[in-house]
């Protein structure tokens, strides 16, 4: 019968040492770790400071990028974070909500050591104005359909889409204003002849513009407006000339120019004239 091995105690005891040692070194990077981070949080050197006059950005809050975003309104979304330290700033929130606002269509955040804010925002490009009704068009919308208020101090040379307003759902607003980016891409420097685009059938773009003292309307279809619309330019003079009455000309067909005349309306004086006549009639 063997004899049973005492245990070593000296191994154990080392084990034993080794594992307190864990411990106390997890619970000391921890507690560092806290420290540290309170440090951050709390020590005003790495808070974002509130502005010194009423109406001044605060002082280390850079914004970039803005030409007819409001400043206010990108301010607001910061409000929260004065006075508070840099670290604690949501980042992605914060990003998310620029997002949300009308000229933002892309937002950069950075922290910058030891208190520094940077936004650079990255705005819409409005194509078009949109036509509403009644009163002027101050509602410009970019490529990808989004409606946005034009500044007072904003001056744009663009065309005028309609079909594109507010009460056109999200989805058939994008398709038609992407629609309608091809066409003005296409059309190149005759855009700054025509007056209106209408949008109503994506599928069949129309345009309206002055030509010789008359508005007239040029039906392009989806597809070659370039061409289509040289084409028109090329025949405007002759087909004038033939049908001086005609305000519609369908030009989806290359080799051939549909035309619809403008109806004069009956005068609305022949009737009183008749009325006058049968009374004299009947006084005979």
């Amino acid at each position: 019968m063997k004899k049973q091995t005492p245990p070593d105690i000296s191994k154990i005891l080392s084990r034993g040492v080794m594992a307190c040692a864990l411990i106390v070194a997890i619970g000391g990077g921890v507690l560092l770790e806290g420290q540290v981070e309170r440090y951050f949080m709390r020590d005003t050197r790495f808070a974002l400071e509130r502005a010194t006059e009423y109406g001044d950005p605060p002082p280390n809050l850079k914004i970039e990028g803005l030409k007819h975003t409001d400043k206010e309104m990108i301010l607001k979304v910061f409000e929260e974070d004065l006075g508070r330290s840099v670290f604690m700033l949501p980042l992605d929130k914060r990003r998310i909500e620029l997002m949300s606002k009308p000229w933002v269509k892309d937002a950069t955040i950075a922290r910058l050591w030891p208190n520094l804010i940077t936004v650079r925002i990255e705005e819409r490009k409005p194509v078009a104005f949109v036509k509403r009704g009644g009163g002027a068009e101050t509602t410009v919308i970019d490529a990808e359909g989004v409606l946005m208020e034009a500044p007072p101090s904003a001056t744009f040379s663009l065309p005028v889409v309609e079909g594109v307003g507010p009460e056109v759902e999200e989805d058939a607003r994008r398709l038609r204003m992407r629609r309608v980016e091809r066409l003005i891409k296409d059309l190149g420097e005759h855009v700054k002849e025509i007056g209106e685009i209408d949008s109503t059938d994506s599928e069949n773009l129309r345009v309206v513009q002055p030509f010789k003292g008359r508005a007239v309307t040029l039906i392009l279809g989806n597809r070659n407006f370039k061409m289509r619309y040289e084409n028109f330019l090329s025949m405007a003079d002759q087909l004038m000339e033939k049908l001086p009455n005609a305000i519609t000309f369908d030009l989806r067909l290359e080799e051939q120019v549909t035309a619809a005349e403008e109806r004069i309306p009956e005068p609305k004086t022949a009737p009183i004239v008749e009325e006058r006549k049968a009374r004299k009639n009947r006084g005979r």
